[in-house]
Order: structure tokens, then sequence, then C-alpha cells
């Protein structure tokens, strides 16, 4: 009998143990493979001179991850010769809304265009995205419907161009 009560109590600290528990977000992950390279496209590692942003628009925090602190997202896509973002694809994000919110920014950057031979040609480029979270750890809710603090816009700073 003894065992059977000691077994039950178990039990039930088990079952209400999830119950106290903060609400934490859960993460979905994105590890795609990358795409293939469409013909007429080159690397940056076979072009003279490889694209250059001319206007970058860096990528808004997701609210819904706003109890995570940080995340990562990494984007391959294409400049086109007029210097227009194309085909932007996650290959691997630690959220797929930071896949989401990076290429949604990356959408609306500008380039001059990759150069062969003095010609502008299609490059296809690799970019990371590092988000912070403007809202600090635990400070919002999923589905709350919170505005955002005041300040500076709610963006990640640390983006930068590698070639691969």
């Amino acid at each position: 009998m003894r065992q059977i009560f000691k077994f039950g109590l178990v039990l039930l600290v088990a079952a209400f143990a999830g119950c106290s528990a903060p609400s934490y977000v859960s993460e979905h992950p994105v590890d795609a493979h990358v795409p293939p390279l469409p013909q007429g496209v080159y690397t940056v590692k076979t072009v003279d001179v490889p694209p250059v942003a001319t206007k970058e628009v860096e990528p808004d925090y997701p609210p819904e991850l706003g109890a995570i602190l940080t995340g990562r997202a990494l984007v391959v896509f294409t400049v086109r010769a007029n210097g227009k973002v194309a085909d932007a694809t996650v290959v691997q994000a630690d959220d797929v809304l930071y896949g989401v919110a990076a290429v949604h920014a990356l959408s609306k950057w500008k380039f001059n265009p990759a150069l062969l031979k003095g010609v502008p040609v299609d490059c296809r480029m690799t970019l990371p995205f590092v988000f912070d979270s403007p809202y600090g750890y635990g400070s919002i809710e999923v589905g709350s419907e919170q505005p955002a603090p005041p300040g500076p816009d709610n963006s990640s700073r640390k983006t930068s161009i590698e070639p691969h």
C-alpha cells in the first residue's frame, strides 16, 4: 500500500509540475538545403567585382519570439544584374519567424550588381542575420498585444554580408 501511495504521489507531482512552470516560447528551427545554382548565375568567387549593398533594410524582430534573447537566420539569394534581390531562400534559422523577417527585409535591399569583364551579371550571395530581442528576457508573453517599447526601431543591428 505504501508503494502505491508513493507512486501516486510521484504521478501527482509530475502532473502538476507542468502546470506551474512559466510559459516559454519554443523555437521552430529551419535547416534546408542550399538550392542549386541556376544557369547564368555566378558565385561571388567567380565574378571580378562582387555586388555591393547600396540600400540595407534591417529586419524587424518577430514579436512572437520576444521571450527569446537572440536568434539567427542565414539567407541565400541572387543579386540580379539590375541590382535587385531575387530568389531569397532561408537555409538556416533558429526559428522560421527569423527567416521570414530576414527575407522580408532583404527583399527591400538594393545593390550595385556584380561585374564580370565589366558587364553586370546575376550573382548568388549568402547573408547572415543576427537578431537581438528588443523586449528583454521574459517581458512579453506569446499572444499578448503589448506595443513595442519606445525608442529606436525594433530591428537587428548585426547584419553583414559574407561571400559564400
